[in-house]
């Protein structure tokens, strides 16, 4: 399980490596020609499973987004996130690439501000003798306040997961704190 999560990582920074390039290359741009907004995010939750006792949960050891930065209120942002649980003595890895879309409360307003997301995604999971996959659905609101040349980005949510083979439907109330670079 650890090579099968260890090329996924080296696959999402391969993939990422020709915008990166690119952003090299290009003349640097006024902060207003960003074009994509790249972050990452740490975030704790209430967590509470169908059937068993709920418990705050640390959530999402590496979540890698991008968001496709537009002029208008809207912004769609692809992410993947990577976890492990050892909660009650079984360790789970749960891989999870999803898209949110985000409405900004200011036109062009991607930057600063407040924002609401909501979006979709699949999760992958690995007790070690089996394997699921669930669904993900979320909605929250966001703030960006300006640091330097990025953003801190922080977050509350409500998120759902439905049930697989390995995995309980599950219900997440929580948040996120995380920081946004723009190329």
């Amino acid at each position: 399980m650890r090579k099968l999560f260890g090329g996924m990582v080296w696959v999402a920074l391969v993939l990422s490596l020709p915008a990166a390039a690119h952003a090299q290359r290009r003349a640097a741009a006024p902060m207003g020609g960003a074009k994509h907004e790249f972050g990452i995010d740490l975030g704790a939750a209430y967590t509470k499973p169908s059937g068993v006792s709920g418990g705050i949960q640390i959530l999402s050891p590496l979540d890698i987004r991008l968001g496709i930065v537009s002029r208008g209120e809207l912004m769609w942002e692809p992410h993947v996130s990577l976890s492990l649980s050892s909660v009650g003595g079984t360790t789970i890895y749960t891989f999870t690439p999803g898209v949110n879309v985000l409405y900004s409360t200011k036109p062009g307003g991607h930057r600063r501000g407040m924002f609401f997301t909501g979006g979709a995604g699949l999760v992958l999971a690995d007790l070690g003798v089996a394997s699921g996959a669930s669904i993900q659905l979320n909605g929250g609101v966001g703030w960006r306040k300006p640091y330097g040349s990025g953003a801190w980005r922080y977050g509350l949510g409500f998120r759902w997961i439905s049930s697989s083979d390995v995995t309980p439907s599950t219900i997440q109330i929580g948040g996120t704190v995380g920081i946004s670079l723009w190329h």
